[in-house]
């Protein structure tokens, strides 16, 4: 490779020898005749001097022009050298830009290969100390872009000094990173639990600030955390409510269940001891006991006559207003009349056929009309 050429060199190589154009002209003498014949045309334009001025304008116009045209060809004459020589400038400066060019294109691409093989450099390092340090993927943070330059790599295309201790304290953030929010997942369910929340907190509780400062971690925590002792004090209301609603229906049904169960019972000793002493006497209510014209029989006996379906009503013997009308067999109908005596021990329920009471029930039992 050639060795540079000096700004010396350069001035010393170019030689030019430039002589001032000289141009000979009698201009003082020009000048005097210009003024002296100029008087003639300083005239007042009237109407009797008119076509006199016109005509003085024009022959100032031919003067012009003669003196335009020498001037342009003595210019002409006297530039022909310089403008040889402005050429030949600008050819050489063009020469020496095409080459200048040439140089810097090939001067990018080897910039271009350097940053790339110590942007190499830096990444399999930043990798090497990662895996050094245990970091997870989530915690590679560490960025190297701003690291590459011409004096990442030493001669010897190794990392120098200040780019790999940069490098060191980013992976070293990675880690610290890591290692501290390890230990805020790991406290996380000790601190749930000891301010009493019955499910600990997770990370998708916390992810929004779990990176934040310790200070911001902390008050955001607390704030978190009082909040779900809010939530859980309510849903631990609304379940003992409903709990006890719960247990409140299920006494309910059990109560119900066991009076239907009490009722049927006694309607079944009512019925046997019935059964056994078909005797009005024993059970018909005191006021139509001594009426012989009904008498106490068992449920189960029913005559031809009253297993065909016709209007009946039944309800309170004393009440006929409030009975229940329904087209039904004599037997159906005592059936719901008995049923309604059993649940009212003390009152007694009549059984119509339009315009005659034909029975009566009480007690669970059922007195016909003989």
């Amino acid at each position: 490779m050639n060795a540079p050429v000096t700004e010396t060199e350069t001035t010393a190589l170019i030689s030019v020898d430039a002589t001032p154009a000289t141009v000979a002209f009698n201009y003082e003498e020009v000048r005097a005749w210009v003024e002296s014949s100029l008087e003639k045309y300083d005239v007042i334009v009237t109407t009797d001097t008119l076509p006199s001025s016109k005509k003085l304008a024009t022959e100032l116009n031919k003067i012009i022009a003669e003196l335009s045209k020498r001037r342009r060809e003595v210019v002409e004459l006297a530039t022909v050298s310089i403008r040889q020589f402005e050429g030949e400038v600008k050819s050489l400066e063009a020469m020496c830009k095409d080459g200048r060019k040439r140089i810097l294109d090939q001067v990018k691409v080897f910039e271009d290969e350097e940053r790339a093989k110590a942007k190499t450099a830096l990444e399999q390092a930043r990798s090497a100390m990662w895996n050094e340090q245990n970091v997870d993927d989530e915690f590679r943070r560490a960025q190297v872009d701003d690291l590459v330059n011409l004096s990442t790599l030493t001669k010897t295309g190794k990392l120098s000094a200040k780019p790999k201790q940069e490098l060191t304290i980013r992976v070293n953030a990675d880690r610290n990173l890591q290692q501290q929010t390890q230990i805020r997942l790991h406290l996380l369910e000790n601190d749930s639990y000891r301010a009493g929340l019955a499910a600990p907190l997770t990370r998708a509780h916390v992810e929004n600030f779990l990176f934040a400062s310790d200070e911001e971690y902390g008050q955001r925590l607390q704030t978190m955390i009082a909040s779900e002792l809010e939530r859980q004090k309510v849903a631990e209301e609304r379940s003992r409510k409903r709990f006890e609603e719960e247990q409140r229906r299920a006494e309910e049904v059990q109560q119900r269940k066991a009076d239907a169960d009490r009722r049927r019972v006694e309607a079944e000793q009512q019925a046997q001891q019935q059964t056994a002493q078909p005797e009005p006497q024993s059970s018909a209510p005191q006021q139509y006991a001594n009426k012989p014209a009904y008498q106490a029989e068992p449920a189960s006996v029913v005559s031809a006559s009253t297993s065909v379906a016709q209007r009946h009503a039944y309800g309170p013997l004393d009440n006929p207003a409030a009975a229940a009308i329904a087209k039904c067999t004599q037997a159906e109908a005592e059936t719901q009349a008995i049923q309604l005596s059993a649940n009212a021990m003390t009152e007694a329920f009549g059984i119509w056929v339009p315009g005659e009471l034909i029975a009566i029930a009480y007690g669970g039992a059922i007195f016909r009309k003989q």
